[in-house]
């Protein structure tokens, strides 16, 4: 609230929303595998040109591919990259990594979670069982087993991961950055809690008397901007939208050609549906209504 106790409206476009990411910074992005991926927003950042970036993203799908196609990462933090039944890893992905393009920081699902959690708690680490008396801390040195000060049990250290910058989609919000989700949140609330910064895109915006309706279903985080979006996942799955099975498709096929040396295929991909839409709304027009009212469920 404001000096003078009015609540502060928290609404922007994603061009404005984004426009003080620097680059190197670490952006955590949302959603798991195919479903409420806040593709508006990943769409809006590689239209930056931003370098260096750290992206966070636990069970990740081709957005992360999408951000190493338009040469905005440096270093992926993940337990997944792909999008199973059409890539099972991500194509530039597997390619960045094999060739130290890019550096891979890889940690069980799990080990991500707690590592989000420890940073939102402000916490340098959280204990954990799991991985005890495995080969994951001599491949990963990150992961320091220790004795437990109390009982004395094994335990491994998960090093905290802050973020400067969540982007996630949540289904609804008000102005003010209350925000709801539907289905599935996954890492999601955790995630927004470990960064300096949140983004929510959202598929309504509502007034603070609906989400007054459902307190227990609100999460509100520090500092906020929300932008509306409707469909802004596609081409992936939210209660508004099922995953464009084609169009990931046709990115992946683009993405693994790409690979092999011939970027011709995701250039004119790219162009298409990166550099050539301004913004969401564009980006809707070429993809069409009547695709998106195929894909509604």
């Amino acid at each position: 609230m404001s000096a003078a106790g009015t609540r502060t409206e928290l609404v922007a476009d994603a061009r404005t929303a984004l426009e003080s990411v620097q680059d190197g910074a670490t952006v955590g992005i949302g959603g798991i595998l195919t479903n409420g991926r806040p593709m508006t927003l990943v769409r809006e950042l590689a239209r930056r040109g931003l370098r260096d970036l750290t992206v966070v993203a636990p069970v990740a799908a081709l957005d992360v591919d999408l951000l190493i196609a338009t040469g905005c990462v440096r270093r992926v933090v993940t337990s997944y990259v792909g999008c199973e039944g059409i890539a099972g890893v991500a194509p530039l992905f597997r390619s960045a990594a094999e060739s130290g393009a890019i550096e891979v920081w890889e940690l069980d699902e799990a080990h991500c979670g707690l590592a989000l959690r420890a940073a939102a708690q402000r916490l340098p680490f959280l204990p954990w069982r799991g991985g005890v008396g495995t080969d994951l801390p001599i491949h990963n040195p990150r992961l320091v087993p220790f004795a437990d000060p109390i009982g004395g049990e094994s335990l491994l250290a998960i090093p905290a991961l802050p973020l400067d910058l969540a982007l996630i989609h949540g289904h609804r919000a008000d102005r003010f950055g209350n925000v709801q989700f539907s289905g599935p949140t996954h890492m999601d609330p955790v995630m927004a809690s470990a960064a300096a910064r949140v983004v929510v895109q959202v598929e309504e915006l509502v007034g603070n008397d609906v989400i007054r309706r459902d307190p227990a279903a609100t999460h509100r985080w520090r500092t906020t901007s929300v932008v509306p979006a409707r469909w802004g996942t596609h081409p992936y799955a939210a209660t508004t939208i099922e995953a464009d099975v084609e169009h990931l498709t046709a990115f992946a096929a683009a993405g693994k050609r790409a690979a092999r040396g011939d970027r011709d295929g995701l250039e004119q991909y790219l162009d298409a549906h990166v550099r050539g839409p301004a913004d969401h709304a564009q980006y809707l027009d070429h993809i069409g209504l009547r695709r998106i009212l195929e894909l509604n469920p």
